[in-house]
């Protein structure tokens, strides 16, 4: 269950989507109501390429410094939530992965999904549900880094 579709790329300061999903580890993402801590959610292609396994993998060696400040991270896709159980396994991923097989959450930020995979994009989201910050061109080495900076600057 997600917001409706946005024709463009969800802004700075907009209200984030409304939306409560169900992880690859059972775990269930919800911003229906106000969370207890801030939210990444992190859009990327596809689980098993390269640059998708960096990017993974930066926010996996970054987990205790995004946990000391009280962030949650999550990685969203189309892949299936077996494919995202062996991507998690396989690479020792300590948060959450989403599945997203008809685009309708990467719909609801503005993200582009085309020919199955998502852009790749970022977006911090306040506990309160605000749009705190959006990273639409990503390079996937260094970027959990520039994303704790983000966090870091949160008030």
């Amino acid at each position: 269950m997600s917001s409706p579709a946005r024709d463009t790329l969800i802004a700075t300061g907009d209200n984030g989507p409304r939306f409560r999903v169900t992880a690859h580890d059972g775990r269930v993402i919800d911003t229906t109501t106000t969370r207890a801590r801030p939210l990444v959610v992190y859009f990327y292609p596809r689980d098993e390429t390269p640059g998708c396994t960096v990017e993974a993998h930066g926010f996996r060696d970054a987990a205790r410094e995004f946990e000391a400040a009280g962030v949650d991270v999550v990685g969203v896709s189309t892949d299936s939530n077996d494919r995202h159980r062996d991507f998690a396994s396989g690479h020792q991923l300590g948060f959450s992965l989403v599945s997203d097989p008809d685009g309708r959450l990467a719909a609801s930020f503005g993200v582009a999904v085309r020919m199955g995979f998502a852009q790749r994009v970022t977006i911090l989201l306040t506990k309160e549900g605000r749009i705190a910050k959006v990273f639409d061109s990503v390079t996937p080495d260094g970027h959990a880094a520039e994303v704790l900076t983000a966090v870091r600057a949160l008030p």
